[in-house]
């Protein structure tokens, strides 16, 4: 139980950094007390959080068009994480697959055992590795030429097994590679929106009056919220991509030491 409450925090943890850190960034950058300025200026207006003179959420909305696929690819990160973590620990959990190896070695006769092996996986689904190796090698016994001595047979489950591991751990490596696609995108998608935000402030800086000056520092402010929203999806995911892939190391050891009591 406790282990399911660890892996289920990783990812409450991971959305509590993407979007704390934007509002701890709005507490620390917050504009200091001027003269006879009022220290509620600086302060939440209401319920809203306020970074400088606008609030949290409309100075995301000042980032442009480039924030609603950087909106998408951050809920697409988070769909992607929570599929993984519940593959690894609910179809792939060191539980389930120490009872149906246990079950089987219980078990001697090779017919009930691949009965066995199909409720299994009626059970936890068809993304359990364990259960999908060991149906391999048991239908590569049951299949196999009479001829055949009892070493060949052996050698036999063996290959089968082994060679069904390798897919399951390269479908594993293939289901969190989108991870490493938003880790990389997401920051190149915050620059290119922060480019198109200057490109557009300078376009619009001729058309205004003397005080280009600030008028050009809002707007590369503004500009360069999207470069901060694409580092803030990127680094969350960066390290939630490199747990899931030294899960997928530690499976690939665990099956290699169910492989030998197995087989």
């Amino acid at each position: 139980m406790a282990n399911n409450k660890t892996h289920l925090l990783i990812p409450l943890l991971f959305a509590a950094i993407f979007f704390a850190t934007p509002i701890a960034s709005a507490a620390t950058n917050a504009p200091a007390d001027k003269g006879g300025e009022s220290e509620t200026d600086n302060e939440h207006t209401g319920d809203r959080i306020q970074i400088g003179d606008k609030p949290f959420w409309e100075l995301l909305g000042s980032g442009g068009i480039m924030m609603v696929p950087l909106a998408l690819l951050a809920l697409f990160a988070f769909y992607k994480s929570g599929e993984q973590i519940y593959v690894f620990k609910f179809s792939n959990g060191d539980e389930k697959d120490r009872r149906l190896l246990d079950q089987l070695l219980q078990e001697l006769d090779w017919d009930k055992r691949e009965g066995i092996i199909d409720g299994h996986i009626v059970e936890h689904g068809e993304k359990a590795a364990f259960p999908q190796m060991c149906r391999e090698a048991v239908n590569k016994l049951l299949k196999g030429h009479s001829a055949q001595t009892d070493g060949e047979r052996l050698k036999a489950m063996k290959e089968a097994y082994v060679n069904e591991g390798k897919l399951q751990l390269g479908r594993l490596k293939r289901g969190i590679k989108p991870l490493q696609g938003v880790v990389t995108v997401a920051p190149l998608l915050g620059l290119l929106g922060t480019v198109y935000g200057m490109i557009n402030s300078f376009q619009r800086m001729g058309s205004e009056g003397e005080d280009k000056v600030a008028f050009l520092s809002e707007g590369i402010y503004e500009a360069l919220v999207t470069t901060a929203t694409g580092l803030t999806i990127a680094i969350p995911f960066l390290f939630m991509y490199l747990w899931l892939n030294r899960k997928v190391d530690e499976l690939g050891e665990k099956l290699n030491r169910h492989g030998r009591e197995f087989l």
